[in-house]
């Protein structure tokens, strides 16, 4: 059986002129279940080659899902359908190039100056974090996917490009 972000993915295919990929991109302390595990195959680390890179097998992973393992998959299809969520990415950047696109996205400036981690990969805040984009900054962020969509609960939402 086909699950709903594959189907999307195959329509998806067919419409866009280049090949792309499929990403997921996860909180690895909620893939993980609050626990600590080695990171799977197929997957980046987006603290990796960061000052927080002692943090990256806790933090942000972007996976490829096509070269993934199936139970990495259903472990997924399984955050899909939690309050946990996951982030599907529909890009045409190859695997280490979107994750160093990602990684360049975690720090945010805020108004006085500081520094902030942006959370964007906790497909949780997703939705919030994008509505407080201005319309360049959502041109901007959004560059490297097609299709940025979150999926809590089992349902499948697009956050890029908005409808």
């Amino acid at each position: 059986m086909v699950s709903q972000i594959e189907a999307y993915f195959e329509q998806r295919q067919e419409r866009v002129s280049l090949p792309v990929r499929l990403y997921a991109l996860v909180d690895a302390l909620l893939f993980a279940g609050g626990e600590q595990i080695k990171r799977p195959l197929a997957t980046i680390g987006l603290f990796d080659g960061t000052a927080d890179a002692s943090l990256a097998d806790a933090g942000p992973w972007l996976i490829d899902f096509a070269e993934t393992t199936g139970d990495v998959r259903q472990s997924l299809f399984a955050m899909g359908e939690s309050t946990a969520g996951v982030s599907w990415l529909i890009s045409a950047y190859p695997f280490a190039a979107l994750a160093e696109e990602l990684a360049r996205r975690l720090d945010a400036r805020l108004p006085d100056g500081r520094t902030a981690l942006l959370r964007f990969y906790d497909a949780r805040l997703m939705s919030e974090i994008t509505s407080l984009f201005s319309l360049a900054q959502r041109a901007e962020f959004f560059v490297p996917a097609f299709d940025w969509l979150v999926q809590i609960n089992g349902e499948l939402t697009k956050v890029h490009p908005h409808a």
